[in-house]
């Protein structure tokens, strides 16, 4: 945490010093969210409200093409931002708005990577929400716009796995994931497939894989702070699913204390329902196999081949 208050303080001195540049202001914006908290998210919004601000005045007002064509970019970054924060403080309505928004200005200026970005983080929402019908609308869409080798395909993957998982298609889920690169993006990036990874396995009965991931999201959770709540409840999940209800308490309350600490709203409601049901020793709804033709098993064999070919195309080859 401290490093993304430094990071957000030299952020904030960039936006004051060049204040007119929409760039900074979005990076502060960003900064401010990644460090949670109401204090910090009430500056993310005005920090994104200013870079949404100064990129209208540029696109209106710029002296050349360049600027103008980067303003539009930062519009969209301001947007996709301030839905990110709308969808961190639960509000949903406002946060799906803000990415379609943002998804139709992106389609019709060319944009088409910003577009598949917004639908993607539409798509994460929508599996929030358990709107699976949206989610797989958005998913269709973000997949079409990003390009074959876009660095950001394994992290769609990523969220259609968890889609999977919330519907019991464990087996589904772990045969995207463990086709997945093991470094991806970063710590929390990581420590979010590893945690899934876990859930997966263990619904898929592959104990040794589960008892793998499980060691190295653990050791993952004491490195990030964002991604240790999350790290837990998956662990949690996955013993619950396994009938090991002291593990899963163990686990779900450490995810809520962690929860709460970082004010994140999604995995304390998770936590709290997992908590509940371990304590009434509810057991998990059985693994569910996808229908060959439904809409998710076909999404599921589109991203599976895009991801052969995007492990082809970085010289990749999974694992």
């Amino acid at each position: 945490m401290r490093l993304i208050l430094t990071a957000r303080h030299y952020m904030e001195a960039a936006a004051y010093a060049d204040p007119l540049n929409p760039k900074w202001a979005n990076l502060a914006g960003y900064m401010n969210r990644m460090a949670t908290g109401a204090d910090n998210a009430e500056r993310s919004g005005g920090w994104y409200q200013r870079g949404y601000a100064l990129a209208v005045r540029l696109m209106g007002r710029g002296n050349d093409r360049v600027t103008r064509k980067r303003a539009k970019t930062e519009a969209l970054m301001a947007l996709t931002g301030i839905g990110a924060l709308m969808k961190d403080l639960g509000r949903y309505d406002e946060a799906l708005d803000y990415f379609t928004n943002a998804a139709r200005r992106a389609v019709n200026t060319g944009r088409h990577r910003r577009a598949a970005v917004a639908l993607h983080y539409a798509f994460a929402l929508a599996v929030e929400t358990e709107d699976y019908a949206a989610a797989v609308e958005y998913a269709n869409g973000a997949l079409k716009w990003y390009r074959l080798d876009d660095e950001r395909l394994p992290a769609l993957a990523h969220d259609f796995a968890y889609l999977l998982v919330r519907g019991s298609y464990f087996a589904a889920a772990f045969r995207i994931l463990d086709g997945l690169p093991e470094r991806l993006g970063g710590i929390w990036a990581m420590g979010m497939l590893q945690g899934l990874l876990v859930r997966a396995a263990a619904g898929a009965d592959r104990p040794r894989k589960h008892r793998e991931a499980e060691r190295v999201a653990l050791n993952l959770a004491k490195l990030h702070d964002k991604c240790a709540a999350p790290i837990f409840m998956n662990v949690a999940a996955a013993a619950h699913q396994l009938g090991d209800w002291e593990r899963a308490a163990e686990h779900g309350a450490r995810a809520l204390e962690l929860a709460r600490a970082a004010e994140d709203r999604l995995v304390e409601g998770l936590a709290l329902d997992l908590l509940e049901a371990v304590r009434r020793r509810e057991p998990t709804p059985p693994p569910r196999v996808l229908p060959t033709y439904a809409p998710l098993a076909v999404l599921a064999r589109r991203l599976a081949a895009r991801m052969r070919r995007w492990n082809r195309k970085r010289g990749g080859g999974g694992r």
